[in-house]
């Protein structure tokens, strides 16, 4: 069952969520953003559509009657391989419930109730973010990183294009959401980044983020990666200031 807004340039969204109550609350907020939203109760007609449209963003509900938002989250992101963002909207507010949901791919992580403008934000956020990669410009250290090439940082290497990081030539297996915060640091290394900054520059949005959503990407970015002295590299959280990754050779 669907329901669409009269917008022609908004966000075209998937919501999959068998409360009617949210339904309705989620599609006046949307349909008043002139954004489009289809909405699914149930992973059967989820899956259905998803093999026939396409979506800016897709809105994950954890229960349903026939399945789990995160086994529909392991369909898409599995042999689909659908890299459609993902926000989860749940009641489950556990820190394991979090780290669960952006293991298996979410972007990111919202606990009910959810008010109109940051979830509007959030939604506009990983849209934005989506399109936007790859083709950014930025500066890696002295070097000119085009978005087109790989950018080294031994032993790791960037390659934007393919939203992929290596270490030592091993491809490390990122969510979207972590690559982009990797990829920031990186390019900002030695130089200390505000959580702000951090909100700013790879969620999109000045709203504020719960600090634990921040220092859960952080600390799997730091233990996918493997960012150790071992490795010439160090992550460090600075106490009520932000992060800074630096080379250990450097110090």
């Amino acid at each position: 069952m669907s329901i669409f807004s009269n917008g022609d340039s908004g966000v075209r969204i998937g919501l999959l969520e068998d409360d009617a109550s949210q339904i309705e609350l989620i599609n006046l907020w949307t349909s008043e953003s002139g954004d489009e939203l289809e909405y699914f109760t149930n992973g059967k007609h989820f899956r259905e559509a998803i093999r026939q449209q396409a979506f800016d963003v897709l809105v994950l509900d954890w229960h349903l009657p026939d399945t789990t938002g995160i086994q529909e989250l392991d369909w898409l992101r599995g042999h689909n391989a659908i890299r459609t963002p993902v926000l989860f909207i749940t009641s489950r507010d556990s820190e394991e419930s979090v780290v669960e949901a952006l293991e298996h791919g979410a972007d990111d992580y919202m606990v009910k109730p959810v008010t109109r403008a940051v979830t509007l934000a959030r939604i506009r956020a990983l849209q934005r973010r989506h399109r936007q990669m790859p083709g950014d410009s930025f500066n890696a250290g002295n070097e000119q990183y085009d978005g087109l090439d790989q950018a080294s940082f031994p032993p790791y290497q960037i390659n934007d294009v393919q939203q992929s990081i290596a270490l030592n030539g091993e491809a490390i297996k990122l969510t979207t959401r972590e690559f982009e915060l990797a990829a920031y640091l990186f390019r900002r290394e030695g130089s200390l980044v505000s959580r702000r900054e951090l909100m700013t520059a790879v969620w999109g949005t000045t709203a504020e983020l719960n600090t634990r959503t921040v220092d859960t990407h952080i600390s799997r970015v730091r233990s996918k990666l493997r960012i150790s002295p071992a490795s010439g590299w160090q992550l460090s959280s600075i106490y009520q200031r932000g992060y800074r990754l630096f080379r250990v050779s450097d110090e």
